[in-house]
């Protein structure tokens, strides 16, 4: 992770950013380790440090252990960052939110969204309730997965009647393609935020099953890909070393940090007993991002800035 996060750093530089291009080697197999030299290479000379230095010291041993698991919490904030600004940059890029006829907003673009949230809580809910546990021979709770379908669906209900002025604005310039940015944001991040909720659902709730680190495995790949499309196509900070040549480098270091989190968090048992499950830690870190995606909602939604510029 320090390894991809050093290159992150540097990797504007053009002495850096060739040897992490495929395009400057020949043949397959060089294309292929190539750019996997100087992130296998750093990351050598830092274990190497760490194990002489740091490594016999038991007390700083703990407390790296601590500071690593304690950016689980980060990790899984960004995660929800990366999927919301993704979803709205994607959405704000197609065609359909480009139209300008004007299109005054009616009280179903707020009903079509509340009913998508129960659409996709139930599906999600007998998705995960009877079909997934029957195909993999478990015990299925069909009480705890009402719970979760009404749970989750006065969650996102409440959060879609706080995002109401955002969905059904008294503005006279609203036009087709905000209805539809709206309407694709919105059931975008509902689905979401559905299927985080019900992962951490039954990783609290019930017992871990053989379909969780396939589950996971997806959830990171979306989510680093996600990242890479946010920083690379949307970054309007000052932040001069993200940029679309430091974008996979830093997706990598988040993907590197997710699980190495995880990792240490769980296995803190002593002074984390709550979570030193690994089933448990995921569910955490589900709940987190589902959070995020909840209070995100109404910003993922707005009218884009410059828009409001050009009406000005």
């Amino acid at each position: 992770m320090i390894s991809y996060i050093f290159l992150g750093i540097i990797g504007n530089k053009s002495s850096i950013n060739k040897w992490l291009l495929a395009d400057r080697y020949s043949s397959f197999l060089t294309r292929l380790l190539g750019p996997l030299i100087l992130p296998l290479l750093l990351m050598s000379i830092i274990s190497t440090i760490i194990l002489l230095t740091i490594a016999g010291d038991k007390n700083i041993r703990d407390l790296w252990a601590v500071s690593l698991a304690s950016l689980f919490v980060l990790w899984s904030i960004g995660q929800g960052l990366a999927l919301k600004t993704s979803i709205r940059d994607l959405v704000l890029r197609s065609k359909s939110s480009k139209k300008s006829e004007i299109k005054t907003p009616t009280s179903w673009d707020f009903q079509r969204l509340i009913l998508g949230a129960f659409i996709f809580t139930a599906i999600i809910g007998v998705f995960r309730g009877i079909i997934v546990t029957n195909f993999i021979g478990t015990d299925s709770d069909l009480v705890s997965w009402m719970i979760y379908y009404i749970v989750c669906f006065s969650l996102i209900a409440i959060f879609l009647q706080i995002a109401k002025d955002g969905i059904v604005p008294l503005d006279t310039s609203w036009t087709k393609g905000d209805r539809n940015r709206v309407h694709r944001t919105g059931q975008l991040l509902i689905l979401l935020i559905a299927w985080h909720l019900s992962s951490a659902w039954s990783r609290l709730f019930e017992n871990g099953n053989s379909a969780m680190l396939f589950e996971e495995i997806i959830l990171v790949i979306i989510t680093v890909v996600s990242a890479v499309w946010a920083m690379s196509n949307r970054n309007r900070s000052s932040i001069n070393f993200i940029s679309k040549d430091t974008a996979i480098l830093w997706a990598i270091a988040f993907g590197f940090g997710y699980a190495g989190s995880i990792t240490v968090m769980s296995g803190l048992t002593e002074s984390l007993p709550i979570l030193g499950d690994v089933s448990q830690t995921l569910g955490v870190g589900h709940v987190l991002t589902a959070i995020t995606l909840l209070m995100g909602f109404k910003g993922s939604i707005s009218r884009p800035i410059e828009f409001n510029s050009e009406e000005e």
